[in-house]
């Protein structure tokens, strides 16, 4: 301990920049701006607007989490249940729903087509003026409309973006170390996101469209990453995206490691499938429609996400070869620089004080489990295409895949 305490403190200034540049590179800008996001850029203090609205929440095999979801909704005029070829008994739940006035419309897929075709069904159903698309496992909170519609004054919105926390939160150690990851990433990173005009997704789990927005782009593509592409396509088309921290939705998060790191493979694949493969055409400047917060968009979710966890193991074993067995040293005083700024961020945005501690874990598992699993997801997908193999999309929905 001694040796590598000498070790770091024998480092001038230059040779520390050298030591250190990956995180210097990706990690520390992000948690950087959002600190001085949330410590200078307090969320709008918008009025309340009213509109109306249609809530769209589409499932498959949820007969345990209907009621739960349709019963958070207050203030929704229009709410559709599409339901996506259930063999659970979801049916029998729905008609039960219809049958209280607690929906307006239910739709029943004979087999199921996927989440994207459920939802469009919906979307084409829906007559308010923003339309809430919404996980079957997400719960509202009672303010949480209103939050989101206030942000529509401005007509170029087309989409706003809503806080999302795990539901499940305590659950096991897996949920807790999801709960401080939703509020660094979403909490946090959206409220800088959206300070920077880079907003890049509009969660499928709980966003607001202005119906308008969606109609003009054909509604949801079919793909694993649905939300990642409309979010794209609206951005395309000219529509503007904010986040409301203040409109949370609490949704259902995976309890194990093996559910977690599955999700993630079908999440961290859509880095490439959609922001490289389908939209990297919104980089260039010469197309007519081009765009430069778009093209921030872009490059800040793939430096960010992929550049960043493909480069960790060249710094790695760049790091050996330059000064073998402190390696540890450095990776070391990063893991406890990162957490010590994460803590920051998590103090700033409020996270109850019973998470806190797991902070350790969170950092342990982001670097030594998750990272991991992001580097061997970008690269199968850039190599296998695995998205195009991805049970997401019922087979025999695979070849409109676009």
């Amino acid at each position: 301990m001694t040796t590598s305490l000498n070790f770091l403190a024998s480092l001038d200034f230059h040779s520390a920049l050298l030591l250190f540049w990956c995180v210097i590179l990706f990690d520390i800008p992000h948690y950087f701006v959002s600190t001085m996001v949330l410590a200078f850029m307090p969320p709008d203090r918008l009025p309340s607007r009213r509109y109306s609205t249609s809530a769209v929440i589409a499932g498959h095999n949820e007969s345990a989490a209907w009621r739960r979801c349709v019963e958070s909704l207050q203030d929704i005029d229009q709410v559709i249940v599409v339901d996506d070829g259930s063999t659970d008994g979801s049916v029998a739940v729905i008609e039960e729903l219809l049958s209280e006035g607690l929906i307006q419309e239910a739709i029943f897929l004979p087999i199921r087509s996927s989440k994207i075709e459920a939802s469009n069904s919906g979307l084409k159903r829906a007559t308010g003026e923003i339309v809430f698309i919404i996980d079957a496992d997400t719960i509202l909170d009672g303010q949480a409309v209103p939050n989101a519609l206030k942000y529509f004054s401005d007509p170029t919105i087309g989409a706003v973006a809503c806080n999302l926390e795990p539901a499940n939160a305590l659950a096991t150690l897996t949920t807790r170390v999801q709960a401080i990851e939703y509020a660094l990433a979403i909490t946090a990173g959206k409220q800088m996101s959206d300070a920077l005009g880079i907003l890049a997704n509009i969660s499928g789990a709980f966003g607001a469209f202005r119906r308008e927005a969606l109609e003009s782009v054909g509604y949801l593509d079919m793909e694993v990453a649905e939300d990642a592409a409309l979010s794209m396509k609206l951005r395309r088309a000219g529509w503007k995206f904010r986040f409301a921290p203040d409109a949370i939705g609490r949704t259902i998060v995976p309890e194990t490691m093996l559910g977690l790191m599955l999700q993630r493979v079908r999440w961290d694949s859509s880095l490439i499938t959609i922001y490289w493969r389908k939209f990297c055409g919104m980089l260039s400047p010469f197309r007519g429609d081009f765009r430069l917060s778009n093209a921030l968009t872009i490059i800040d979710v793939l430096w960010f996400n992929a550049v960043l966890p493909l480069a960790t193991p060249i710094y790695i074993v760049w790091l050996y070869l330059r000064i073998g067995e402190f390696t540890w040293t450095v990776l070391l005083a990063i893991a406890i620089t990162l957490a010590a700024m994460e803590l920051i961020i998590l103090l700033m945005v409020g996270v109850p004080g019973r998470l806190l501690p797991y902070i350790p874990l969170y950092s342990v598992i982001q670097n030594l489990v998750m990272r991991p699993v992001r580097i061997l997801a970008i690269v199968a997908e850039m190599v296998f295409m695995i998205s195009r193999h991805d049970d997401y999309i019922p087979y025999h929905q695979r070849c409109k895949l676009s």
